[in-house]
């Protein structure tokens, strides 16, 4: 296999890096996993992705430096993940999701070369205390300050390890350290997603045919992004040198709605008729949450394919395939 076809995923056996690591294999790829495959791994996934001709599967994690010294050189594309932000998760070991992220970016940011192409995954994430502050508009640009809230609430701390993490890769790329991309994702969704997550936890809701169907901040808005979008979204920006030290929002500025319809929309793609009954939102939940995608149509003419709809019928079907009780 010539160097020029290896792809290194870092924390990659989450559901972004599944779906990723597939379309790479699809383009020509030869693709290496790396990944602790501990917590929010799906065994039967991971075991599924391990068998595509393509691609290899290694245990390791990313916060300890031993498991970077032991990676070898020569990649044409890398991409360090850091997977979507599970609420539970943050609440229950804010310092175990902050330290790992953190260590992450920076062991990468020592370990790689010049000529290295890398792509680095935060979070719209970063800008919910300001949006909540009223100080960052919604649809948000890159260019909108970001805020920091209570450092002693998880959730910020998690949005100040990504701002590390984007800061030190950014800066690296400037300076011609490696030529890194950051991309920070909204609200991506679709098949394989942990049900910690709205969409699935709603689809697996339905699928057991509650009623009353109980939303929580049912006024709250969003702007979903089906999982093949964000994967072309990434990839486009990957074969893009002017995207090189620029931070870039990824989602569907399309698909706005508020989280009490998307109820409505998952309960009549299932058939099921059911109340919905309203309940208050996390007090850490954004009332609304939009990416501005200006820049990232600029650099690669990027255009979301997949209505939210469509979407969510895909993602729909394959929980009710694949859900068991």
């Amino acid at each position: 296999m010539s160097l020029r076809k290896r792809v290194l995923v870092l924390g990659g056996a989450d559901f972004f890096g599944l779906h990723l690591a597939r379309r790479l294999v699809d383009e020509g790829y030869h693709v290496v996993v790396v990944d602790n495959l501990t917590r929010g791994r799906d065994p039967k996934e991971v075991a599924a992705l391990g068998a595509v001709p393509g691609v290899e599967i290694i245990g390791g994690d990313l916060s300890d430096g031993a498991t970077w010294a032991a990676l070898p050189r020569g990649w044409a594309q890398i991409y360090l993940l850091g997977g979507g932000p599970l609420p539970r998760v943050i609440e229950a070991d804010p310092v175990r999701v902050v330290r790992g992220h953190a260590l992450a970016a920076l062991h990468l940011l020592d370990w790689a070369a010049p000529g290295d192409k890398v792509f680095f995954a935060s979070s719209g994430e970063v800008h919910a205390d300001g949006v909540e502050n009223g100080v960052v508009q919604v649809p948000t640009e890159e260019s909108e300050p970001v805020v920091v809230g209570d450092l002693a609430e998880p959730r910020s701390a998690y949005a100040a390890s990504r701002l590390l993490a984007e800061a030190a890769l950014v800066h690296a790329a400037r300076a011609g350290r490696s030529r890194v991309v950051v991309g920070r994702f909204y609200d991506v969704y679709g098949p394989r997603m942990s049900t910690d997550h709205l969409i699935p936890q709603m689809c697996v809701r339905a699928v057991k045919g509650e009623d009353p169907f109980l939303v929580a901040g049912p006024h709250r808005r969003r702007a979903f992004c089906y999982i093949d979008d964000a994967v072309e979204a990434t990839l486009r920006l990957m074969e893009q040198p002017a995207a090189v030290g620029e931070i870039v929002h990824i989602g569907n500025d399309s698909a706005q709605t508020t989280v009490g319809d998307l109820a409505r929309m998952v309960l009549r793609i299932a058939g099921v008729e059911a109340k919905v009954l309203a309940e208050p939102a996390a007090s850490n939940s954004p009332a609304r949450r939009a990416p501005d995608l200006s820049k990232l149509r600029r650099l690669t003419g990027f255009e979301p394919s997949v209505e939210l709809a469509e979407g969510v019928r895909r993602t729909f079907y394959w929980y009710r395939r694949t859900w068991r009780s």
